[in-house]
């Protein structure tokens, strides 16, 4: 009986400590992003385009090289069950060995990226920019025990101090004329007060040990997950690459802004509803029937979320530019708008959760390689009918990998094509019927501010009356979620 009671004690204790992470992490994306958002508005002011493309082209080299640390030995760790002090010495010292490697090798290569670019001045941009690397080697470790522990207050304390140090530096160094090195600066000033913050809060200090025997047990593990991790960042930032290589910095400038309303708003949007409304597959996965239904209602609601977002923005992009980032970035309007239609597409990736819960992850592994590949060669394939058609080829690929994903869900867990167009269609034709009544109303020649304002009222009017009157049972599920919450909350 003892032991049955230590058992229930040690899962409700487990299961308050991943709630109360979960509100932090929450906390952190909702809150991040927004001090982030409000900051880049700012910069995106006073900084031009070509200044915004210069540091864009080199973000690929950075991500990659971000990869092996944060997202290599360290997943490891917070993985093995019975990791300790060496375990932990041992990655960090391994880390600043890779970090200053990594850095060599970004140094030596500086010049030969800037001569594929066509840009000189990127060798000192990217010199400076790769210090990053080895700040945010050194708090890696921190970071990795933070996550074994659900310790997410720590890094949200981390990520809010990260982000205020970039906006006040970058917005400074902006006024006072320092141009992309506003950017440059900002951002090694963030990393560094980053790491501050966590070896403060963290309680953990390297010992003056390492094991070679160790780290290639760790390597053992997380050299499959880095492959992974390394693809997709790859192909996460291919579209900078292939920009930046035929097109202006300006063109990557403009490109990257108008990405951003969107994919932040898919982060708060989706990710906030996954963290919520998506069930643990793993848990059931043995009952295909409970799986099915869970899926279906993840992604059904999903959708009716994010397309009236998304359809809302591709609808008030040109005025939503023009009062958040000003006329100097109206080229960054068409962007905004595609971007909106590849996001759509996001939501659908719940499908492929459902696939890893049921060991199918050989299955997404051949999906992604598969959807990239498609993804690669239509990018290449409208590369000289120009920018846009870049992002157009984009969207057919998810249309394409849209259909294949299907079969193969379909094929393991029964949601057929049909089932997915029934649980999206009613959302999707309801979106697009408010998009076209606010972009009808854009025509009106009145004040730019009370013409978003009655936009966004219109929009939502329309959406929620439209599905009061159809009936639409996500509306219904998640106003009872709402209020099952509030109910909560007050009852402390």
């Amino acid at each position: 009986m003892k032991n049955d009671t230590s058992i229930y004690e040690n899962n409700n204790n487990l299961t308050q400590q991943a709630f109360s992470g979960m509100i932090w992490k929450f906390l952190e994306k909702i809150g991040g992003q927004g001090i982030q958002f409000i900051i880049q508005i700012v910069l995106a002011r006073l900084l031009l385009a070509e200044e915004y493309g210069l540091v864009g082209l080199l973000t690929i080299f950075i991500a990659i090289s971000d990869v092996f640390i944060l997202q290599g030995l360290t997943t490891a760790l917070i993985q093995k069950k019975n990791a300790d002090d060496i375990d932990f010495s041992s990655v960090f010292f391994a880390n600043i060995v890779i970090s200053l490697l990594l850095y060599a090798i970004l140094f030596l290569i500086a010049p030969l990226i800037a001569i594929f670019y066509n840009e000189p001045q990127l060798v000192n941009i990217m010199r400076v920019l790769s210090l990053n690397v080895i700040i945010g080697a050194i708090p890696a470790v921190h970071n990795a025990i933070l996550s074994r522990n659900l310790d997410f207050k720590k890094s949200f304390y981390r990520n809010i101090a990260n982000t205020l140090t970039q906006g006040i530096v970058g917005i400074t160094l902006a006024l006072l004329g320092f141009g992309v090195w506003a950017l440059v600066y900002s951002k090694i000033a963030g990393t560094m007060i980053g790491a501050i913050v966590l070896w403060i809060t963290v309680c953990w200090k390297p010992r003056k040990v390492f094991s070679v025997k160790r780290i290639k047990k760790l390597f053992s593990f997380s050299s499959r997950i880095l492959g992974t991790n390394l693809l997709n960042t790859i192909f996460s930032n291919i579209h900078s690459l292939i920009i930046g290589r035929y097109y202006t910095a300006s063109d990557l400038g403009y490109y990257q802004r108008g990405q951003q309303i969107p994919q932040m708003a898919m982060g708060a949007v989706d990710g906030s509803m996954t963290a919520v409304l998506y069930p643990a597959f793993s848990k059931i996965q043995n009952d295909m029937a409970l799986l099915n239904k869970a899926l279906r209602r993840s992604i059904k609601t999903s959708m009716y979320v994010v397309l009236p977002v998304l359809f809302g923005f591709l609808a008030t992009a040109r005025p939503l530019t023009l009062i958040l980032l000003t006329e100097k970035w109206l080229p960054s309007v068409p962007f905004m708008q595609l971007a909106c239609i590849v996001c759509m597409f996001w939501p659908l990736s719940h499908r492929t959760h459902a696939l890893n819960a049921i060991g199918k992850s050989n299955v997404t592994f051949k999906l992604s390689l598969i959807g990239k590949s498609i993804t690669l060669i239509l990018i290449f394939a409208c590369i000289h009918f120009g920018i846009y058609a870049i992002m157009l080829g984009s969207i057919g690929a998810s249309c394409v990998t849209l259909f294949i994903t299907t079969y193969f869900v379909n094929k393991h867990i029964g949601y057929s094509l049909k089932e997915l167009a029934a649980d999206v269609i009613p959302s999707l034709l309801l979106s697009i019927t408010m998009c076209g009544a606010v972009l009808l109303l854009g025509t009106l020649d009145i004040n730019i501010y009370i013409l978003l304002g009655m936009q966004i009222l219109l929009g939502i009017l329309i959406y929620i009356s439209g599905s009061i009157l159809l009936k639409f049972d996500s509306y219904h599920y998640l106003l009872n979620y709402v209020k099952r919450l509030f109910k909560k909350m007050k009852k402390g």
